[in-house]
């Protein structure tokens, strides 16, 4: 690995606003004078060692943290009070386990939390207590979830150098402070992968989780291509209701999960064997018959904007057949730095009827964005490749998911739209399947 480079504050600064030419396609949202004051801030976030993920639990009242710790840190502990003073704290079980490198790996779940109510908790690094941090239980009546993918940190240029990972993360930063600006009371967020450029550095995953407000918001982060191939996803995100699967990689799997009533599934597209996704679907739509909405989240989108009309991608074949099956009603991903929305989607084209919703994220941080073709596909309702970050605000309803998506150096809203109730909530079997399969790939003919 190339040895960082050291600079001062202002002169790293300089190089980063004025200096660099990186291989990518980077776009950033902020001013030269944010990152200038953002830079200072680099040496402390890549040397944190107290770094926690928080994650959505099996359903409302559970969340689940995990951090990591040194091999020589045998004494690690977790606390839980109503209070910020940490007084009447509950101390809960702490799992330990084997990591990358030299590390190991915590994780809580934390269970009979009370719906609209706040809590504190704090944990110990290296034998010291953390500063306790703040989350609230938000009520699942109606909620908001904060969608991003591809915050990639290191992704706009050589990943080994300061002045380019400062850069992505000052973007990130930008992006979490935007939306949590105009959403502060957000019940979770939604990452739909490639959080870090590289799945094993641990300077990345530090940078992701660097911003101070996921400290406070749980995250469901899903396994990008460039997260797959190393055991840092797993050890640093504890997921609920991980379902075996018989190619699973490093990284992990497919994971289900409920909020209100809708259920929740990420998906691990990396993972193109039919039947280890099947089997994600079956036992999520299993638990879970009867919820009102259905959302899965893939890092690869069947649909990408990037795709003309006349082609066609395997995740098309395998994935989308499987959404027919599952009468899922939003499908969201990324991969592709582009924004997108399609029509109402069954059988591999515009349903007349029921079908499947696809949005795809852009760029989180502005590390790097993709170009839409010459002509953009038929079914394709809104797309945005403009080189700056957006995210999108969903909010659940009994009637409706409403989705607003934002550019965020404008805040201005680039799409606004709401999904109906379009489907039947049915459950699959392998005959289903066979004839979803069949009837996408006749309709690429």
């Amino acid at each position: 690995m190339k040895k960082l480079i050291s600079v001062t504050a202002l002169t790293l600064a300089a190089l980063i606003v004025f200096g660099v030419t990186a291989f990518a396609e980077p776009g950033f949202a902020y001013k030269p004078e944010v990152l200038e004051e953002f830079a200072p801030k680099w040496s402390a976030i890549s040397a944190d060692e107290t770094v926690i993920s928080l994650t959505p639990g099996a359903q409302i009242g559970e969340i689940r943290f995990a951090w990591l710790s040194g091999e020589k840190d045998t004494e690690v502990s977790f606390r839980i009070s109503a209070n910020e003073d940490m007084t009447s704290y509950k101390e809960i079980t702490v799992e330990t386990s084997d990591a990358i490198s030299d590390y190991k790996s915590n994780k809580v779940t934390v269970t009979g939390l009370e719906e609209g109510k706040s809590y504190y908790y704090s944990y110990t690094e290296n034998g010291v207590w953390s500063e306790p941090a703040k989350f609230t239980v938000q009520p699942d009546d109606e909620f908001t979830v904060l969608y991003v993918s591809d915050a990639q940190i290191g992704r706009s240029g050589e990943e080994t150098l300061e002045e380019i990972l400062i850069r992505d993360t000052c973007g990130w930063h930008y992006t979490v402070d935007k939306m949590l600006g105009k959403y502060p009371d957000a019940a979770f967020a939604i990452s739909g992968g490639d959080q870090f450029q590289s799945p094993d550095s641990i300077t990345q995953m530090r940078a992701y989780l660097s911003p101070e407000q996921l400290r406070s918001l749980p995250v469901a982060n899903t396994i990008g291509n460039h997260d797959d191939g190393a055991t840092l996803y797993g050890d640093i995100f504890n997921n609920p209701n991980e379902v075996r699967e018989l190619f699973a990689d490093e990284a992990g799997t497919g994971y289900y999960y409920t909020y209100g009533d809708t259920l929740f599934i990420t998906v691990n597209s990396n993972n193109t064997f039919l039947f280890d996704t099947a089997r994600v679907l079956r036992e999520a739509v299993k638990a879970h018959p009867d919820t009102k909405w259905r959302v899965v989240t893939m890092h690869h989108n069947p649909y990408s904007a990037s795709l003309a009309d006349g082609e066609y991608s395997e995740e098309r074949v395998l994935f989308s057949a499987l959404y027919d099956c599952y009468d899922i009603d939003l499908v969201l991903s990324g991969h592709d730095h582009l924004y997108s929305r399609t029509e109402v989607m069954y059988g591999g084209k515009k349903a007349e009827g029921e079908g499947t919703v696809y949005v795809q994220s852009s760029s989180a941080s502005g590390s790097n964005y993709d170009p839409l073709p010459e002509e953009t596909a038929s079914f394709i309702v809104s797309a945005f490749d403009v080189r700056v970050p957006t995210y999108t605000a969903f909010t659940f309803t009994d009637d409706a998911i409403i989705g607003t998506t934002y550019r965020t150096d404008t805040d201005e809203i680039i799409d606004s739209f709401e999904i109906a109730d379009n489907t039947s909530n049915s459950s699959a079997n392998i005959f289903t399947m066979v004839i979803s399969i069949f009837r996408t790939l006749f309709s690429m003919i």
